[in-house]
C-alpha cells in the first residue's frame, strides 16, 4: 500500500474525527420482551427503535409496514397497533415500542422502519452564480427532451413564467386541497433546473437563466411541507404512484432531491426498495448524494450518501462547483458534497461506489416564487428579480440531481428504448474525470450531456466519440462506469446490451474503458483521491486515512449508542 506524506501525523487525529454511514439494523432477538416468538422469525429492526423497546420507552412510534393489506389489518387486529394511513406497498402503523416489538415477532413481517422525516438537500452557503455547462450545447444537439415525463417529487412547483404549460398533472400528498402548489421554494427551483424556458429573465441580459430539457413536461408530486420536510412514507407513495401513472403520463424520470440518513440496511429501506420497484418499471430515478462531505471544521468525511441515494439502482448525483464559468479545467468538487462508499464500514463485501457521477450544483439560479419560504428568508443578494419572474441562487445535490435528470430526459428523447442500466452506463461511461478526486468522491466524474447524447445515438459504442468542446477547450470521455449492488443483486443483471453487443467486465468502449460487472475488483491501483491508494490490504477503522486530512475516526460508535452528526453543516436534516 502506497502512503502519503504526513501518515502517521493523520493516523493520529483519527480520534477526533467522524464519519457517517448506516447504521444497521441491531437485531432485537433475546433483547425485547418476545411475547409472541412463537408465531414466526423476528422483524429486522433500525437500531434506535430497539433502544426505545430496551429503554422501555412507552411513546408510541409510526413505523413503516410492507406488507398486503389484509395482514395490515389483521396486525391491527391482533396486536392493538393503530393504522395511521395506508400505502401502496402497505401501511404506516403506530404503536409503543413493546406492542412493535410484538408486531416484530409476527412471522409475516420481514421489517420494520421509522417514518422518518426526509429534507430538501439544498444548502444554503452559496458562492458565485454556477452556469450550466451544457446549455451551450443543448440547441446545437437538436434534443429538448420533448415527450419524456420527468416526475418532480418535492416541495411542489409554483406558478412560474418559465414553467408554464410544463406541468401535466399535480398530486398533493401533504395537503389534498392545496393542488401542488409550492410554499417552500425548492420543488420550483428543481423544476426549472429541468425544464425551465428562461423567459423571466429574457430582457436581463446576456444570462439566460434556463434547463436542461425544456421541452420535456413534469409531473409535480408534493411530499414536502412548507418548511422543506415531509415524511419517509410519502415518499414511498409517490414512487409508487408514478410506477401506477408511467403510461398515462409518460413518466419516464423520478427525479429525489431529498433524503435522510441512512439507518435501515438497504434491504430493509422503504426508500430504496421504493427506489428499485421503479428501475424495475423502467423508470429512471436520480437522486441527490447529500450535504453531509465535512465537518463544522471542514475535515472531509467518507460515507455521507443519503437515502435513497443509497438504493443501488439509483443514479446518484453529488455535486461539482463550475466557480461560475463555462470552461471545465477550473472546476472542483463542493466540498460538501456527500462522498461515497455506501455500505457497513466493517463488511467490505456490502461497500457501494457512489455517488455515479457528479453535475453542477454550486449556485445555481433558478426559478422562485417571491411568496416561498425560501425566498422570503434567504438574503437578498440571493435574489434576481426578473422581467417577469424571480430568481432564486441555492446551492445544494438538490441542485445536480435536476442538472441529470433533465440530461436523462434529452438521452430518452434521443433513444427511448433505452433502459434504466443503458442510461446509467451512457452518462458514466462520458462523464469527464475531475483531477485530483476519486471515485467516493465525483463517481463516474462529471456530467457530459454532448457525448452522452453522441454515446446513446451511435451505431455502437466503438463509433461513439471520446472527446468534445465546451468552454473552447476539450473535454475527454473518463470512460467508466460501474454497476452497484446490494448482496446478490445486480442492477439488470451483470451485463448491458447496446445495439446487440454485450458490455461486461470483459469488454472496453475506448481501450482503456472500464465496465465494471459481477467480477468487480478492488485493486490496488484504485485511486481514492489526490493521494489516496485503496489497495488489496486497506483497512475501515481508526488507521485508514481518506484523503489528504479525510480519516474514517475510530471515536464513532456502531449500535445502540450510536450517535448522528447533527451538527455537520450545510444538510438540513
Amino acid at each position: 500500500m502506497i502512503r502519503p506524506r504526513g501518515f502517521r501525523s493523520l493516523i493520529a487525529a483519527s480520534v477526533a474525527a467522524v464519519a457517517i454511514l448506516a447504521a444497521w439494523p441491531v437485531p432485537a432477538a433475546g433483547q425485547s420482551s418476545g411475547l409472541v416468538s412463537t408465531i414466526g422469525a423476528i422483524a429486522r429492526l433500525p437500531f434506535d427503535l430497539v433502544q426505545k423497546i430496551l429503554s422501555n420507552d412507552t411513546t408510541p412510534v409510526n413505523v413503516i409496514v410492507q406488507a398486503p393489506q389484509d395482514v395490515v389489518d389483521s396486525l391491527a387486529q391482533l396486536y392493538g397497533v393503530v393504522i395511521v394511513k395506508r400505502l401502496y406497498s402497505g401501511a404506516v402503523i403506530s404503536g409503543t415500542p413493546q406492542q412493535l416489538d410484538v408486531v416484530a415477532h409476527d412471522g409475516r413481517i420481514a421489517s420494520l422502519a421509522i417514518d422518518r422525516a426526509v429534507t430538501a438537500l439544498q444548502t444554503l452557503d452559496t458562492q458565485a452564480t454556477g452556469a450550466n455547462l451544457v446549455w451551450p450545447t443543448l440547441l446545437k444537439a437538436g434534443y429538448t427532451g420533448s415527450g419524456i415525463g420527468v416526475a418532480v417529487i418535492d416541495s411542489g412547483i409554483a406558478s412560474h413564467p418559465d414553467l408554464n404549460n410544463r406541468v401535466y398533472y399535480s398530486y398533493d400528498l401533504v395537503d389534498s386541497n392545496n393542488g401542488g402548489r409550492d410554499w417552500y421554494g425548492h420543488g420550483t427551483h428543481v423544476a426549472g433546473i429541468i425544464v425551465g424556458n428562461g423567459t423571466a429573465s429574457l430582457l436581463k441580459g446576456p444570462k439566460l437563466w434556463s434547463g436542461l430539457a425544456q421541452g420535456a413536461h413534469l409531473i409535480n408530486v408534493r411530499v414536502l411541507g412548507g418548511d422543506g420536510s415531509g415524511l419517509t412514507s410519502d415518499v414511498v407513495q409517490a414512487i409508487d404512484w408514478c410506477i401506477r401513472q408511467r403510461d398515462q403520463f409518460n413518466i419516464r424520470v423520478i427525479n429525489l432531491s431529498l433524503g435522510h440518513l441512512p439507518v435501515e440496511a438497504p434491504g430493509d429501506d422503504p426508500l430504496v426498495l421504493a427506489v428499485n420497484r421503479a428501475v424495475a418499471a423502467n423508470i429512471v430515478v436520480v437522486t441527490s448524494a447529500g450535504n453531509y462531505g465535512k465537518l463544522p471544521d471542514g475535515t472531509p468525511v467518507a460515507g455521507g450518501i443519503v437515502t435513497p441515494g443509497i438504493a443501488p439502482t439509483a443514479i446518484t448525483v453529488g455535486a461539482v462547483n463550475t466557480r461560475g464559468t463555462v470552461r471545465r479545467s477550473d472546476d472542483v468538487m463542493a466540498t460538501w458534497s456527500s462522498r461515497g462508499p455506501a455500505g457497513r464500514p466493517d463488511a467490505p463485501d456490502s461497500w457501494l461506489i457512489k455517488p455515479d457521477l457528479v453535475a453542477p450544483g454550486n449556485a445555481i439560479m433558478s426559478a422562485a416564487q417571491p411568496s416561498s419560504y425560501l425566498w422570503q428568508t434567504l438574503p437578498a443578494d440571493r435574489h434576481v428579480n426578473g422581467t417577469l419572474g424571480g430568481y432564486l441562487q441555492l446551492s445544494g445535490t438538490s441542485m445536480a440531481a435536476p442538472m441529470v435528470s433533465g440530461a436523462v430526459a434529452l438521452l430518452l428523447e434521443a433513444r427511448p428504448t433505452l433502459t434504466p442500466a443503458q442510461v446509467k452506463v451512457a452518462l458514466q461511461v462520458t462523464a469527464q474525470q475531475l483531477p485530483g478526486y476519486g471515485l467516493i468522491e465525483q463517481g463516474a466524474g462529471s456530467l457530459d450531456v454532448p457525448l452522452a447524447l453522441a454515446f446513446v445515438t451511435a451505431r455502437s459504442p466503438e463509433r461513439a466519440p471520446s472527446s468534445t468542446t465546451i468552454g473552447g477547450e476539450t473535454v475527454w470521455a473518463g470512460g467508466i462506469s460501474f454497476d452497484s449492488r446490494s448482496g446478490s443483486t445486480i442492477l439488470n443483471g451483470s451485463q448491458v446490451q447496446w445495439n446487440g453487443a454485450t458490455i461486461d467486465g470483459q469488454s472496453a468502449v475506448w481501450g482503456s474503458t472500464i465496465i465494471w460487472g459481477n467480477t468487480m475488483v478492488w485493486g490496488s491501483t484504485m485511486v481514492w483521491g489526490s493521494t489516496i491508494i485503496w489497495g488489496n490490504t486497506m483497512v475501515w477503522g481508526s488507521t485508514t486515512v481518506w484523503g489528504n486530512t479525510m480519516v474514517w475516526g475510530s471515536t464513532i460508535i456502531w449500535g445502540n449508542t450510536m450517535v448522528w452528526g447533527s451538527g455537520l453543516p450545510n444538510g438540513t436534516s
